[in-house]
């Protein structure tokens, strides 16, 4: 390839990667001088670091006991007797809790701590309330596939853009960031997820390149599968046998000219690939200046201890949802995930991370009036979320705060930014009114009427922010207690004036640009906070919340 060439497909975005650069060196050995490499190393630290983590809850937690609480009776407990087609309080008018909700501290109505009002599935986490901005205003999906489609991707499209063909110019969260963060990484985007391992959808009408699409963007950018610490040492340990392929002459055209290459402004992102490629490149082979040792990663029997880690932990499961095939997200415990990815960070391996439970529908906790009744409560969710959420995540922002990136005087903490998140929340009632308005018979009302799914997929949600470039101890929006729907925001964060602040009721003229924020907001605000300006990233076409970022 002539120089020329090469420099135009620079010019263009052709950034050579640290895959491409391993290859190389693999093959050829590391070219360059003490004074070519100490160029490199120059041109590296002018890159300012930062790391993307999204903390997701597969399944629709319950956001009225979680960051968009409300208070109501508990009508769980009620004895109504068979038939009764117009108790009171009215089916309709009932709210069916927890069990035990509100009659022990540990499932209390919602509190406040500091400026934040929480409800009793959050209280595990009020430790990280300095640090977290919540958005209690959010609007979720009722669709699984597409609530998780919509925190990949943002919004742009309705759902029948899950089975076409991803294009050039779409982009995951994650690729988006690792686009802009991942040239000099070698596993940069890491996520411990499965499109459709859900088990919603039919494999069959989502071949390569529909759905979430892992490939889209640069090769560094693609997503990796983080699957398990035995799997993720696999890879690392065969990638001193990586092969840059087709993109050799591209490479040595860049070697052939190497001082002058590492000097030129538009080439930045190739130097720094090429001098984290050296440093991995002595972490990754045997001798001097051996770092990091594949085969001893996720090891560190201290580091286990503090993430709580057992041996079951690292396994997967599958489950089997609508009679479809049993599926695996091939995942580890969150615990796990959360102890690869600080590994794996401080490492200099990868910098944007997607966390999820390991069970599949494990918070689709849907239930039947009967049953609700007579289990005196709906489903508590408050063991998983601790499991899953509050105890990794403590342990997770503590390690950050406490480590320091390279000699910059800044912790890792300083330099991530964190989103909890969950694709949906859950019904707390059931609207009868079609039902007795129906020509059945009165027993056949009042079966329907018991037989009704009162936790279902509900739109009313909210997601939380942290990190260094967070404003914490914030709350943005609220539900309205006789509403029951979120209070929309104006562009500052604060609420629409038009609405009671308390019940959620339009007392006016609504604000024509107030919004109940969606995934589209949140894809927006990480990219922002991470440091990546998200016009033009991918096609989300929703505004970051820009008021949540740290003035």
């Amino acid at each position: 390839m002539k120089r020329r060439s090469f420099l135009q497909g620079a010019a263009a975005g052709g950034a050579i990667g640290v895959l491409d650069w391993l290859g190389f060196f693999r093959r050829f050995g590391v070219p360059g001088t003490a004074k070519t490499l100490g160029i490199a190393d120059a041109v590296a630290q002018t890159m300012d670091p930062r790391f993307l983590v999204m903390w997701f809850q597969e399944g629709g937690w319950d956001s009225y006991s979680m960051l968009s609480p409300i208070d109501t009776p508990n009508h769980s407990t009620l004895t109504i007797p068979a038939g009764t087609l117009n108790p009171n309080p009215a089916w309709s008018s009932q709210f069916y809790r927890p069990k035990n909700y509100a009659l022990d501290a540990t499932h209390h109505a919602p509190k406040t701590q500091g400026n934040i009002t929480y409800g009793y599935l959050a209280a595990d986490g009020i430790d990280l309330f300095p640090d977290m901005a919540v958005v209690s205003s959010h609007a979720g999906n009722t669709f699984h596939s597409g609530g998780r489609w919509d925190y990949h991707y943002g919004k742009y499209a309705s759902y029948a853009a899950l089975t076409a063909q991803r294009q050039p110019n779409e982009r995951s969260l994650m690729q988006a960031f690792a686009e802009t963060y991942g040239a000099n990484y070698p596993l940069a985007n890491v996520s411990w997820h499965r499109w459709l391992s859900d088990g919603e959808l039919e494999e069959a009408n989502y071949p390569e390149g529909t759905g979430f699409y892992e490939k889209l963007g640069p090769a560094y950018a693609h997503t990796v599968y983080g699957r398990t610490p035995v799997e993720m040492r696999n890879r690392l340990s065969q990638l001193g046998n990586v092969t840059a392929g087709a993109r050799t002459q591209r490479i040595r055209a860049f070697v052939d000219d190497l001082h002058q290459n590492f000097i030129a402004d538009h080439h930045g992102e190739s130097v720094a690939a090429f001098s984290s490629a050296v440093s991995i490149y002595k972490q990754l082979t045997s001798g001097t200046g051996l770092i990091v040792n594949p085969s001893t990663l996720f090891t560190d029997m201290a580091l286990r201890s503090e993430f709580g880690v057992t041996a079951a932990d690292e396994a997967t499961n599958s489950t089997s949802v609508n009679g479809n095939p049993a599926r695996s997200k091939d995942s580890p415990q969150v615990n796990v995930q959360a102890m690869m990815a600080y590994e794996l960070m401080v490492k200099g391996l990868s910098i944007a991370f997607w966390i999820e439970n390991r069970q599949i529908r494990g918070y689709d906790t849907h239930e039947s009036r009967s049953s609700i009744m007579n289990n005196k409560g709906q489903y508590d969710q408050l063991a998983m979320l601790k499991k899953d959420l509050w105890a990794p995540l403590k342990v997770f922002v503590n390690k950050l705060k406490n480590t320091q990136y390279g000699t910059t005087g800044k912790s890792y903490w300083d330099l991530t930014t964190i989103v909890l998140a969950s694709e949906m929340g859950r019904t707390i009632q059931g609207d009868v009114a079609s039902i007795l308005a129906g020509t059945d018979p009165d027993a056949t009302k009042f079966q329907k009427i018991v037989e009704q799914d009162c936790c279902q997929h509900w739109k009313v949600n909210s997601v939380a922010f942290l990190g260094g470039n967070v404003q914490g101890d914030r709350q943005y929006g609220r539900v309205g207690t006789s509403s029951l729907e979120g209070i929309p925001l104006r562009a500052d964060g604060t609420l629409d004036p038009a609405y009671n602040p308390a019940t959620g009721v339009l007392q006016g003229t609504k604000d024509p640009n107030s919004f109940v924020p969606d995934a589209g907001h949140v894809y927006a605000t990480a990219l922002e906070l991470a440091g990546v300006n998200p016009t033009g990233k991918g096609r989300n076409v929703k505004p970051p919340l820009s008021f949540i970022k740290k003035v």
